[in-house]
């Protein structure tokens, strides 16, 4: 076991005392929420029945619980203050209102930094990073309409208010490395400008982040900070150099818009342009890896299907973590930010126990079921009410012993994820009209 591992289940793992907010603390230390809720101006200043700490919980307890209702995920994690009676249902509301979203957005990044952020490279490996986004459906009140937007069609708007999310995202663990959230009407490219790559890595784009100064601002933020994408059919570019059989150095026009937003920018920009067989199919990519003899062009080709891992990523969230649930619970605009928040929290930390696993068996994190993982994680937090010193961490030790139980087969080198969707049903029952629709 690796010193790291070991120091991680040292800490971890200690006996703590009876109480469900403490055994909580074998999951997120303390110190994290406290200093997440101090930096954002939300700690409790008197005992509450449920106060921030507990509220943070409760945020969180709402993804990892998905189908029980807010009374009964505040009983579920003993949330309750030095064992009260529980709260009855609008003190857990109230608390989600004082609370707001930033203590959450904040925890976020201390966990990322801690957790995904912090693991070395090896030597000259890049990690392999993928940028992609992602929408939420949030409850059709007028509130959420009016602040979050929604999506319109040659039939009126779209059912659902929207909030968009763009996510950076560890092929390899498919753990989270940043977020940020917007409404429907916020950008992809705007919101992943925010987000905070990581040195000596590789990112995957898909062509929507196709953006001079996006992709510049993107490789000069840090220290070898490649990206790769694959290029458009109508690029605009002319050859500066050949390095090899399809493959070249080019020399792109910036667009005047951008240098009227940015007069900064150069009038032109390089990248190098790789074309290859992919499945039999000719394929072109760009990326800032100039380098031919480190970089192969096949090998680049082959990367690049990684991309494909954070929407894997995303189904686990929403497919699995979510339940299927395509709408969220939220009906306020701020507790809907902070319900998303909470769901990528909740991913966060079981992917990090997952990765726990996957190191205490000597796999790759993704050989480990996302989808039983998560259930005998959630089994327990189940048991913290239970009120025994030490009965969650207990049951987190019994989780990496029995890790090998586990382990998915290796993947199959020739699977294929083709996009498709199924052939929409017709009904004989009109569709239901949004109210702003009629009015």
């Amino acid at each position: 076991m690796s010193s790291f591992l070991q120091n991680t289940l040292d800490e971890t793992l200690a006996c703590l005392p009876a109480g469900g907010i403490n055994e909580l603390s074998a999951l997120i230390d303390p110190a994290w929420i406290e200093q997440a809720l101090a930096a954002t101006g939300k700690a409790s200043i008197r005992r509450r029945k449920l106060p921030a700490d507990h509220a943070v919980w409760l945020v969180i307890g709402l993804a990892l619980f998905r189908q029980m209702p807010m009374w009964q995920v505040v009983q579920e994690m003993a949330l309750t203050l030095d064992g009260q009676d529980l709260p009855v249902p609008s003190s857990s509301v109230q608390a989600r209102q004082r609370l707001g979203p930033e203590p959450l957005a904040h925890l976020f990044g201390l966990l990322t930094d801690a957790w995904a952020r912090a693991r070395p490279v090896r030597g000259t490996d890049l990690r392999v990073l993928a940028v992609d986004g992602v929408v939420w459906s949030a409850p059709d009140s007028p509130l959420n309409r009016a602040d979050l937007g929604s999506g319109q069609t040659q039939y009126g708007p779209q059912p659902w208010p929207m909030v968009r999310c763009v996510c950076l995202l560890d092929t390899d663990s498919h753990e989270l490395l940043d977020a940020k959230l917007g409404n429907y009407h916020c950008g992809e490219l705007t919101l992943a400008a925010d987000l905070r790559g990581l040195d000596h890595s590789i990112t995957l784009f898909d062509r929507a982040y196709f953006s001079a100064a996006f992709l510049m601002d993107w490789h000069s933020a840090g220290t070898q900070r490649h990206w790769l994408m694959r290029a458009k059919d109508n690029l605009r570019h002319e050859i500066v150099q050949t390095l090899g059989e399809g493959d070249w150095l080019i020399r792109m026009p910036v667009s005047q818009r951008a240098r009227q937003l940015r007069p900064e920018l150069p009038s032109h920009w390089e990248a190098r342009l790789i074309q290859t067989q992919v499945d039999g199919k000719s394929r072109r990519f760009l990326t800032s890896m100039r380098e031919s003899k480190r970089f192969a062009a096949d090998e680049l080709a082959q990367l690049y299907r990684q991309r494909w891992e954070i929407e894997l990523g995303f189904r686990e969230i929403k497919q699995s973590l979510q339940q299927g649930q395509g709408v969220l619970r939220s009906k306020q605009p701020e507790l809907v930010m902070q319900e998303v928040w909470g769901v990528l929290l909740a991913h966060t930390l079981l992917r990090r126990w997952m990765r726990l696993m996957a190191e205490h068996v000597g796999v790759a994190p993704l050989r480990i079921s996302f989808h039983t993982a998560k259930h005998a994680i959630m089994g327990a937090l189940n048991t913290v009410h239970l009120a025994r010193a030490g009965t969650l961490p207990k049951h987190l030790q019994l989780l990496l012993d029995q890790a090998r139980y586990f382990v998915l087969p290796p993947r199959r080198p020739d699977r294929s994820f083709p996009r498709e969707v199924k052939r929409s049903t017709r009904s004989k029952y009109p569709s239901k009209k949004c109210q702003s629709a009629l009015n």
